[in-house]
């Protein structure tokens, strides 16, 4: 509501007139209350706290912390942390706080917002505690290349606010005194230099969030689709969420990461297997279960020690994963395997050398939004809010607060 302003009038000692003035003044001030309407105010605009992990995403602990402020540079350690107290915290600058003891992508992170560091058992902890709106702007360019048309980013921005008010929402990470990581485990907090388009459309969609029956949802993104989507099945749910749906995605079949394919040697797998107690000489791969829309969600490796099944779309993407094995893309561009499958949709054929052929389509575990697909779409003329529409079921777009 706006502030309402008084004004106060010198009078006379005469009660009468004191009395009458105070009846026309409450009257007044009465109808004034009865008039006035809200002012369309911004949305509320809360804040999260970001657990920063060390350089290249390793841990969430840190042995030692360096930090540059104000024209300070100091480095704590456990023991110096506790002599201050539970904790040391560093309040919001005006040019940020430069953490040296971590490095990313883009060189030395800067962060807006406070910073506090939190001694535990394991070694020192990192919270980053800034505004919702703010941690945006840079999850937004991390998550998506802000290239991509501008309705797909502001589809990016609603998903991406959606999933860390969820975060805040649920708590998980309560015991470290955070709400989320800066890792792929929640949403990429790269520190990447805010974007002016993505800016804007974190901007335009100020305190937008995704709801069904007013309640927040597991707003799901994926970099691209395998020609469908999937639900959140294919992580061992019994049901899936009633807004989530495999819906077909044709937006994006053209692109690079449409369809892939990589050669796994052999004996890679066999060490893998070996390392979980399951033999030392493997027999087979097959898949064994897929979702309704194919995703592998069981793996059977048959071993001289028997069979061991391999169940989640994580598990099976990480159990095949093509480290330092190079994965061609639809348009024949050779990329070097991480640590995980592009994707749990996939076919599989032993060579006759003996390696396992893996034939896949898409990029990530494909529930919710395909980002390219949302990029296709908005070249095609979709708005943000059909772009969620068509990928997440019976949703609407609230606002926080």
């Amino acid at each position: 509501m706006k502030r309402v302003g008084f004004f106060y009038f010198e009078e006379k000692n005469n009660d009468c007139r004191r009395q009458r003035m105070m009846k026309v003044l409450i009257v007044i001030m009465m109808a004034g209350m009865w008039c006035m309407q809200p002012e369309k105010v911004s949305a509320a605009d809360p804040v999260i706290r970001v657990l920063l992990t060390t350089t290249d995403f390793n841990s969430r602990y840190h042995q030692e912390i360096t930090v540059s402020y104000d024209g300070k540079e100091i480095t704590y350690t456990a023991e110096e942390v506790k002599k201050q107290g539970d904790k040391v915290r560093i309040p919001a600058q005006k040019d940020g706080i430069r953490i040296l003891s971590i490095q990313r992508q883009s060189g030395t992170p800067v962060y807006d917002g406070s910073i506090e560091i939190i001694p535990k058992a394991e070694g020192l902890i990192i919270v980053n505690e800034l505004f919702l709106e703010k941690y945006l702007t840079r999850v937004v360019p991390s998550e998506m290349p802000a290239t991509y048309e501008k309705e797909a980013l502001k589809a990016q921005a609603v998903c991406a606010r959606t999933y860390a008010w969820k975060q805040i929402q649920e708590q998980r990470l309560h015991e470290l005194e955070a709400d989320v990581d800066d890792t792929v485990d929640f949403q990429v907090y790269g520190n990447m230099e805010p974007q002016k388009a993505a800016t804007e459309a974190v901007r335009e969609t100020e305190g937008q969030i995704l709801c069904q029956n007013g309640e927040a949802v597991e707003a799901y993104y994926f970099s691209t689709s395998a020609g469908v989507t999937s639900t959140d099945e294919i992580w061992g749910s019994d049901e899936a969420a009633p807004y989530l749906r495999s819906v077909p995605c044709k937006f994006d079949e053209e692109e690079p990461w449409s369809s892939w394919i990589v050669e796994l040697p052999w004996k890679m797998l066999e060490d893998r297997i070996r390392e979980k107690g399951e033999g030392t000489v493997l027999r087979s791969v097959t898949v064994t279960r897929r979702s309704e829309s194919g995703a592998a969600t069981a793996l059977e490796a048959v071993s001289d020690k028997g069979s061991c099944i391999i169940e989640n779309e994580y598990e099976i993407r990480k159990f095949l994963a093509p480290v330092n094995c190079m994965i061609t893309e639809k348009d024949g561009t050779e990329t070097a395997g991480g640590s995980l499958l592009p994707s749990a949709y996939f076919e599989l054929e032993r060579t006759q050398n003996g390696n396992l052929q893996v034939r896949g389509k898409g990029y990530g575990h494909g529930v919710g939004m395909s980002q390219t697909g949302a990029d296709k779409m908005a070249e095609q003329g979709y708005d943000y809010r059909e772009i969620l529409d068509y990928f997440f079921r019976n949703i609407t777009v609230e606002n926080l607060g």
